[in-house]
């Protein structure tokens, strides 16, 4: 850090310090924490001693009664700000373990979400693990009066804690019967922040820490919860969602280290079938959770093993022209699946038509899948569509090889559309940033494959971005396709 940014901050800490202490505080008190806030938000670490302004700040919050006129979140900005770049050592040195037991117990918002702020800055970060911290932490994040901003706080404090051992040992055996209290009172609101927690805890849990009456809601437990509220079957329909990706989340190592989730996971799956082939049965399903069961599903079409899949497609889900949701389940099934198993519907439902984007988007994914409906990927059908469907359908076009190669080898004059737009200059912001995104992707190939038309995208990219192109000579494309 350079001696003028020192003497910078020195200054700063001064001028909050003197506003701080002063009695009344100015009225310019929170144009000066919001200076200082956004100040503090461009260091990356701190030189200064900041216990002097750590201290004056937890005075303030303490004495929030006291300051009507103070806006509380720069305060808590400012707070967290300075707690970011400075030592956890100087952080303790103002809030002890006491200070923050009272903070979290004080019912005051602000000090609530200052405690987590400062927890959240843990180092190690199991250094509270041992203590009643993680306690209170849960029984305010079951409250349900607590406020929002309180619920979030803690939240994000676990989130960011939860990779320790220690803190996963603390949540889930010290508060296991706290949790199972929730699990069997069957609220939705505290259910579903049940769940939450539950999401933050498996993507760090190994399988010796799994309890499986503590994480799976039972087909019971799922059906019964039509009954009580469609919200909480959302939340829980989202949470095996989640759970799902964390068994497809790598390590560096690029292995999965959580597969073992599945044994669990995957005996329930067919109850969410059940319920989506009843859906005309439970209507609020069929409005309210459709896009939830299908996240589901989609998770599901893609692990390694098509069983599930098949099972559930053709006990539950029934993908044919009968299904009313035809068009959704060709958009988001693996492609690959749907080579497998409906050739036949993959064929029918490639029409080059704007209805139909998401499942040509879907399609073209996969290499097996793009080469039964390129045929119907003609100049003329593309160029049909307006500007905005193009560009959609081309973005994704553009992001495999085995599609690049058929976009610049045999469709020419989508090629020309897409660097030349004969309705000139293209306006539209998401247009523009789709084609400009197209022209990247293209631009991640080789001169050889780009071939003819490297030089007129690289020009045409430059041309958007900065406004300049390059003057060396480059081939007719006219003449390159006689």
């Amino acid at each position: 850090m350079s001696g003028n940014r020192i003497s910078h901050t020195r200054e700063l800490f001064d001028t909050l310090n003197a506003t701080l202490e002063a009695d009344p505080l100015p009225g310019e008190t929170n144009d000066l924490l919001e200076k200082g806030a956004l100040d503090l938000s461009t260091h990356t670490y701190l030189q200064e001693d900041p216990k002097r302004l750590l201290n004056n700040i937890k005075r303030i919050l303490i004495e929030e009664a006291s300051h009507p006129e103070l806006d509380y979140d720069l305060l808590l900005q400012l707070l967290n700000n300075i707690i970011s770049i400075c030592s956890f050592e100087d952080v303790l040195a103002t809030f002890t373990i006491e200070n923050l037991e009272m903070a979290l117990n004080s019912s005051v918002s602000s000090l609530v979400v200052a405690a987590c702020k400062v927890i959240s800055k843990s180092y190690p970060k199991g250094i509270f693990a041992n203590s009643v911290i993680c306690d209170i932490l849960l029984k305010l994040f079951f409250d349900i009066n607590a406020s929002i901003s309180i619920v979030n706080s803690i939240e994000q404090t676990i989130a960011t804690l939860s990779s320790d051992e220690l803190i996963r040992r603390r949540i889930l055996g010290n508060n296991l019967p706290l949790l199972m209290a929730v699990r069997k009172q069957f609220e939705p609101v505290s259910l579903a922040r049940l769940l939450e927690l539950l999401n933050i805890e498996a993507g760090h849990l190994t399988n010796s820490e799994f309890n499986e009456k503590l994480f799976i809601v039972r087909p019971e437990e799922i059906f019964k919860s039509l009954e009580v509220d469609i919200v909480m079957f959302i939340h829980i329909t989202a949470y095996y969602t989640r759970l799902m990706e964390e068994v497809f989340t790598q390590d560096l190592s690029q292995t999965h280290p959580r597969k073992w989730l599945l044994k669990y996971i995957l005996p329930v799956i067919s109850t969410f079938g059940k319920i989506y082939e009843k859906r005309e049965e439970f209507t609020d399903v069929k409005f309210f959770a459709k896009s939830y069961l299908f996240k589901l599903f989609r998770n599901v079409s893609y692990l390694d093993d098509e069983s599930t899949f098949t099972s559930l497609d053709r006990d539950y889900i029934h993908i044919s022209k009968e299904n009313e949701h035809i068009n959704d389940l060709l958009s988001f099934v693996n492609p690959e699946y749907l080579y497998n198993h409906h050739r036949i519907l993959i064929i029918e439902y490639a029409s080059v038509v704007p209805s139909h984007l998401g499942i040509l988007r879907n399609l073209i994914m996969n290499e097996h899948c793009f080469s039964l409906i390129k045929d119907q990927l003609t100049a003329n059908a593309i160029l049909a569509m307006p500007y905005m469907e193009q560009m959609v359908l081309l973005q994704k076009i553009s992001q495999f090889s085995h599609s690049v190669h058929y976009l610049l080898e045999y469709l020419p004059k989508v090629m020309s559309g897409l660097l030349y737009n004969e309705n000139g200059e293209v306006t539209e912001t998401e247009s523009a940033n789709l084609r400009r995104e197209i022209l990247e992707n293209l631009l991640k190939y080789n001169k050889d494959t780009l071939n003819v038309w490297y030089a007129p995208v690289r020009d045409e990219l430059r041309r958007i971005t900065q406004g300049t192109s390059s003057n060396e000579p480059q081939a007719s494309l006219a003449s390159s396709y006689l």
